[in-house]
C-alpha cells in the first residue's frame, strides 16, 4: 500500500512539474505576445508575428489553467494570476461589454469596410456588398479597396446615392472613398511608405461642429494564395516536414511589413496630434493585430471603439484560414462609444465590415 502510494505521488509530481514547465514558457510567450506593441518592429521584428499569435497562446495558458483546477487549486490561482498580469492585453484583444443602444438616443452611425475591389468583382459577391452598405444606415461610411471598372460607376452611383457628399482618392491600385451626410469642408493625404497605402484626412461640418474623419489604410502583410495555401498546411498539418521553414518564411513577410506599418503609424500620428482639440473618428484596415504596434501606439490617443463597445475576438479579416481582428474605429475622448460590432455575416468580401454608434460628448465637443 505504501509503495502504491509512493508511487502515485511520485507519477503526480511529475505530471505537475511537466505542467508548470509548460505553462512557465507559455506565459512568457502570452506577455512577450500582449505587450509585443509596445516595441517598434524596426528595432524587435519578430515581436510582429508573435503578437498575431496571442490568439492560440492565450487558449493554451487558459488550458493549462483548467488542468490545474483539477490538479492543485493553489497552483490554479497563481494562474489566475497570471491572466491578471495581461488583463490588459486580453481585454483588448476580447473585450466583452454589456453596453446597448438607446432608442431615444442620437447616434452618429460610422461604418467601415475593406471591399476587396467590391468583392473582387464576382457578381454575387458584389450585390451582396452593395446591398449591406445601402441598407446600413451609416452617417459616415469609409471604404479601402474601393475600385471598380468604369462600367460599374452608373450602380455604384446608384448604390451611394443616399449620402450626398462623397468623396474617392485613389493610392495607385488601393482606392479609400468616403460617403457621408455631412458636408465636407477640406481633405488632406498622408502618404504611407508605398505608394499603395496611406490615408486620407477629412474636415466634416455636423451642425455647430468640425469632424475630423481619418480613412486609412496600412501596408499589407503581402500573403499571395500560394502563402495563404502554405499557412493552411502548418495549421493543419504541423507535422510535415516543411513545417519549420514554412513558418519562418510567412514570418519574415509578416515581420517586414510590419515594420512599413510602424513607419506608416509614426508618420500619421504625428500629423494627428497637430489637430488639436476637435472630435476625431479613424476607420482602417490596419493589416495588423489589435496588439501591434500600429494599434498599441494610435490608442495611446484615440480609443478603440471596438475595445469599449463590442464583445469578443471580433475577427474581420477570414479569407485563407487566416482569422484576425485588422479592421478598426478609433476615436477621441469627445465621443462616447455606445455600441460596436464586426457584420461577419456579410462574406463578399474578404474581410466583414465594422460598425459603430458613437454619440458626442458634449462637454468635450465645445472647441
Amino acid at each position: 500500500m505504501g509503495k502504491k502510494n509512493t508511487s502515485h505521488n511520485s507519477f503526480s509530481g511529475i505530471i505537475k512539474f511537466l505542467l508548470l514547465c509548460l505553462q512557465s514558457v507559455v506565459f512568457i510567450l502570452l506577455c512577450a505576445s500582449g505587450y509585443s506593441g509596445m516595441f517598434h518592429p524596426s528595432n524587435h521584428p519578430w515581436l510582429v508575428s508573435l503578437g498575431l499569435a496571442f490568439g492560440p497562446i492565450l487558449l493554451v495558458y487558459c488550458g493549462c489553467t483548467l488542468l490545474w483546477l483539477l490538479i492543485d487549486f493553489r497552483w490554479f490561482i497563481n494562474s489566475l494570476l497570471g491572466l491578471l498580469i495581461c488583463g490588459v492585453p486580453i481585454r483588448t484583444f476580447f473585450p466583452i461589454n454589456f453596453s446597448k443602444l438607446n432608442e431615444e438616443e442620437a447616434y452618429v452611425k460610422v461604418l467601415s469596410y475593406n471591399v476587396d475591389t467590391f468583392g473582387k468583382g464576382i457578381v454575387e459577391n458584389k450585390t451582396e456588398i452593395y446591398d449591406f452598405i445601402h441598407h446600413s444606415a451609416a452617417d459616415i461610411v469609409c471604404l479601402q479597396e474601393g475600385g471598380y471598372n468604369s462600367s460599374e460607376r452608373p450602380t455604384i452611383d446608384s448604390v451611394m446615392s443616399l449620402w450626398a457628399y462623397k468623396d474617392t482618392t485613389l493610392f495607385l491600385y488601393n482606392t479609400l472613398s468616403l460617403y457621408t451626410h455631412y458636408p465636407i469642408i477640406d481633405k488632406c493625404i498622408v502618404k504611407g511608405p508605398d505608394i499603395q497605402h496611406g490615408a486620407i484626412i477629412y474636415r466634416l461640418k455636423k451642425d455647430n461642429d468640425t469632424l475630423i474623419v481619418i480613412n486609412s489604410h496600412f501596408s499589407s502583410n503581402n500573403i499571395s494564395v500560394d502563402d495563404k495555401n502554405v499557412f493552411k498546411d502548418v495549421v493543419t498539418q504541423p507535422t510535415k516536414e516543411d513545417t519549420k521553414s514554412n513558418i519562418h518564411y510567412l514570418a519574415r513577410k509578416v515581420d517586414d511589413a510590419g515594420i512599413h506599418r510602424a513607419r506608416q503609424a509614426d508618420t500619421l500620428i504625428k500629423y494627428i496630434k497637430t489637430l488639436g482639440n476637435v472630435p476625431i473618428i479613424m476607420c482602417g484596415d490596419f493589416n495588423d493585430s489589435p496588439l501591434s504596434y500600429v494599434h498599441f501606439q494610435l490608442t495611446r490617443i484615440l480609443n478603440d471603439s471596438y475595445t469599449r463597445g463590442g464583445n469578443g475576438p471580433g475577427i474581420s479579416y477570414h479569407e485563407g484560414g487566416m482569422y484576425f481582428r485588422i479592421d478598426n474605429i478609433l476615436c477621441s475622448d469627445h465621443w462616447n462609444v455606445a455600441k460596436s460590432k464586426v457584420c461577419n455575416r456579410v462574406n463578399g468580401s474578404d474581410h466583414y465590415p465594422i460598425c459603430s454608434w458613437l454619440q458626442l460628448n458634449s462637454d468635450k465637443s465645445k472647441h
